[in-house]
């Protein structure tokens, strides 16, 4: 069910799919593309009855979210093997109705019109080198996915995610086959405070065991969510074959991360964040069901010792292998928490009842690592249940939709530093590229 998950990603990534006819002028080819893209959404009992955090006591919101997205991608084939390649984006983004659910990121009246991809590069069958605003995902993009956040004073909206690119960037790839390695300089918008990444990575592919990589990242310049002194070191795997089940797959990743904090005047970083997940695909029942387990840990700082060990996040991101990477839940994932101190269990069903169309289910269950919620002390490390329900629509590289209800039943730790009532969420997500 891989070309499933890529067929999702092809039609939320706007670059990837390009509608118009492409134009040829001799060894030229321009392909221009038009995104168009809606997220609508409405929750009761924000925030678990305490309201949005802009608007106390706000129980009940609904948020548009609307962007435009022009773009264009070149390709000069100067030879068989040699190609010099340049994008180019644009967006225009808001968000309407009363804002964003939580009121943290995004709120009524936001607008952004910005730059999103602009880029060249070079590339042979051996070497490619690009520069400039582009995308860039290492993995299924756990600690390095997008330098964007998509909060609304910058970008406009939130959910929708409309920017894709980092800032600026310079990628080397090499590929020698099994084996290739990246070497890269990344800068995260303004939502990240104009932060700096620098690392290598590098993997080996192969269809009949599966992909192995590792990793090494260092924060130049943080600038937002203490990253700044980050020294991560990553190892992961993806797609792995277990021999005598055809039908499975199992997925993991584990990162240290040293260095030293240098917004939290200088304690020493020792954290890790790591997950399994294992995956079963049953090809001959009717709909081709899929069941995952995933078990994610991050750990969370403990207040009483000069180190920290609070795990951050980074720059995870989401689409790359389905809807749940890496914001684990509607209501959690999207609001609450996000990848540092936290243990969560993910279990979900998927099946395809036709061509183009997806159902899904998935159950969370959410701890907190440490008894603390961002500094904030609670008694029990129980955060949260969560249940979402979805059903997505295809077709082929242009439109994608997506509708589902998320339902959170807050335990002891949410309930201290929220409130005591069910968080629900009802969702629509639209994107056509002409």
């Amino acid at each position: 069910m891989a070309s499933v998950a890529t067929a999702l990603w092809l039609a939320a990534s706007p670059l990837s799919a390009a509608a118009f006819e492409p134009i040829e002028w001799g060894k030229l080819t321009i392909a221009p593309s038009f995104n168009t893209r809606l997220g609508l959404q409405h929750g009761d009992n924000v925030n678990y009855g305490l309201g949005a955090l802009d608007s106390l006591g706000e129980t009940e919101r609904s948020v548009l979210y609307l962007a435009l997205k022009p773009q264009f991608t070149l390709d000069y084939a100067s030879s068989q093997t040699q190609h010099a390649y340049a994008g180019f984006s644009y967006v225009a983004a808001t968000t309407t109705l009363d804002g964003e659910l939580s009121g943290q990121v995004a709120r009524s009246g936001d607008q952004a019109f910005d730059t999103d991809h602009a880029y060249v590069g070079w590339k042979t069958d051996l070497v490619d080198l690009s520069f400039g605003a582009q995308e860039f995902t290492v993995g299924d993009g756990f600690i390095i996915g997008d330098g964007n956040f998509n909060q609304g004073g910058e970008d406009g909206q939130y959910w929708t995610g409309a920017f894709l690119a980092w800032r600026n960037s310079a990628v080397l790839r090499v590929n020698t086959r099994p084996l290739r390695a990246e070497a890269f300089w990344l800068r995260t918008d303004s939502d990240f405070r104009d932060g700096r990444v620098a690392g290598i990575n590098v993997e080996t592919v192969d269809l009949a065991a599966g992909t192995f990589g590792a990793m090494y990242v260092e924060v130049l310049q943080g600038g937002a969510f203490n990253l700044d002194g980050i020294e991560a070191w990553n190892l992961r795997g993806a797609n792995v074959k277990v021999p005598g089940l055809p039908g499975a797959e199992l997925f993991g990743e584990w990162v240290l991360q040293k260095g030293r904090d240098e917004d939290a005047g200088g304690r020493p970083n020792d954290a890790v964040g790591w997950y399994l997940e294992a995956q079963y695909s049953f090809a001959t029942l009717p709909w081709t069901p899929r069941v995952n387990y995933r078990y994610a840990r991050f750990s969370g700082d403990e207040l009483d010792t000069p180190e920290n060990e609070e795990y951050r996040g980074m720059y995870f991101t989401i689409f790359k292998r389905d809807w749940d990477t890496w914001y684990q839940g509607e209501i959690a994932g999207e609001y609450h928490l996000f990848n540092q101190n936290q243990v969560t269990q993910m279990f979900k069903v998927k099946a395809f009842p036709r061509a183009g169309w997806a159902l899904s289910f998935y159950y969370y269950h959410h701890e907190l690592e440490e008894p603390q919620y961002f500094g904030t002390p609670v008694s029990d490390e129980n955060w949260a249940d969560e249940i979402n329900v979805g059903v997505e629509r295809f077709v082929g590289q242009r439109f994608y939709a997506y509708a589902g209800i998320a339902w959170s039943t807050p335990n002891r730790a949410a309930k201290e530093i929220f409130g005591g009532d069910d968080f629900t969420v009802v969702e629509t997500f639209l994107s056509y590229t002409f």
